[in-house]
């Protein structure tokens, strides 16, 4: 089974406890073929190219063992610094949390801020269908037309994910739509790595042929 987990942080986050390397390393000794390094977008700050060089540096030093990308985990509650779409053009991915909480950016306004961006985009945290309820509006259309994937975080802290484990209703809606889902650990500490919780929901993305980001 090919694992991806591209949802992680490190000591560049706020509440991250590990370096990237530990972080990297934990994900090889539990046979991740892919890993994502997404800190938070406001602990870097000014710092951006720094975290970015950083994860390019790891991306040469286990490039034999396992694939890393750089991403970043961008807060919406209050809107996001301007100057972000130009700060990671470079990046592998985006990840925009929360957009379904009543204090994110407005919906609309965060899709024409997404056209912006150059590297790939998801949405972490986020209850797409209830998203789209909020706004009466067909939200796997508009994810599939704006280039947006979807992640399902694993972190035991979000209902919509063992909704959508159980849920073969919406299972098949993704499916049939054809937006590619990410799954993600969000993991902050490595001794709470949640293994088993990965693999299960790569298994069931797979199962279902629905593609990667």
């Amino acid at each position: 089974m090919y694992t991806v987990d591209l949802h992680n942080h490190t000591k560049f986050s706020y509440d991250g406890s590990n370096t990237p390397e530990e972080i990297i390393e934990n994900a090889i000794r539990h046979g991740v073929d892919v890993i994502g390094i997404t800190d938070h977008q406001f602990s870097i700050g000014e710092n951006l190219p720094i975290y970015y060089e950083y994860i390019q540096h790891c991306k040469i030093k286990y490039a034999d063992q396992i694939k890393v990308l750089c991403g970043l985990e961008i807060g919406t509650r209050p809107t996001p610094p301007e100057s972000l779409p130009r700060a990671t053009e470079n990046f592998d991915y985006v990840l925009f949390e929360c957009l379904d909480d009543t204090r994110a950016i407005d919906f609309y306004e965060f899709l024409e801020w997404r056209k912006l961006f150059k590297c790939k985009a998801g949405l972490a945290h986020t209850d797409i269908f209830k998203l789209g309820e909020r706004y009466g509006l067909d939200i796997i259309k508009i994810l599939r037309d704006n280039d947006i994937f979807w992640e399902l975080n694993t972190s035991g802290n979000y209902i919509y994910y063992y909704d959508f484990l159980t849920n073969e209703k919406k299972q098949q809606i993704i499916k049939e739509s054809g937006i590619p889902v990410s799954v993600g650990s969000d993991t902050h500490y490595i001794a709470e790595y949640r293994k088993k919780q990965i693999r299960r929901a790569n298994e069931l993305l797979q199962k279902l042929n629905i593609p990667l980001p």
